[in-house]
């Protein structure tokens, strides 16, 4: 049972994060500042924020930055930074993280998961009305 510790977060140990059910909540398109002297052919980048929660009481929290990197003929998107999230992670003998390593292995479990086309397709729909296609 998951129980929120005194001061708000949800401590879970390294290996929990693998069980750990997580669903799209929210994702959208930064608004961006377009150079109006772009060239044709050259790399472009669109950002933007996405949030997952899980469907168990009391609810994970996680959300990130990403990128998506467009060059002719190839795309990606990334993690960009590190999470915001409502997790600490702790050592199997629940000593909790230093703040910071803990953002560096939620930002691993991150980079393991399949999240990209779920953002995409959610900031694209929020953002313009349609639906990323790669």
């Amino acid at each position: 049972m998951r129980i929120v510790s005194a001061d708000g977060y949800l401590r879970l140990q390294t290996q929990e994060l693998g069980s750990i059910s997580l669903q799209h909540l929210i994702s959208n398109v930064d608004d961006e500042v377009i150079d109006p002297v772009q060239r044709c052919g050259a790399a472009t980048t669109l950002s933007g924020y996405t949030e997952w929660v899980s469907p168990a009481v009391p609810a994970l929290s996680i959300g990130w930055d990403w990128e998506w990197r467009g060059t002719p003929g190839q795309s990606e998107v990334v993690r960009l930074g590190l999470p915001r999230t409502n997790i600490l992670v702790v050592s199997e003998s629940s000593v909790p993280m230093t703040w910071e390593d803990s953002l560096q292995v939620l930002a691993h479990f991150i980079d393991a998961i399949d999240w990209q086309r779920a953002a995409l397709d959610a900031a694209f729909r929020a953002g313009t009305g349609s639906t990323y296609k790669n």
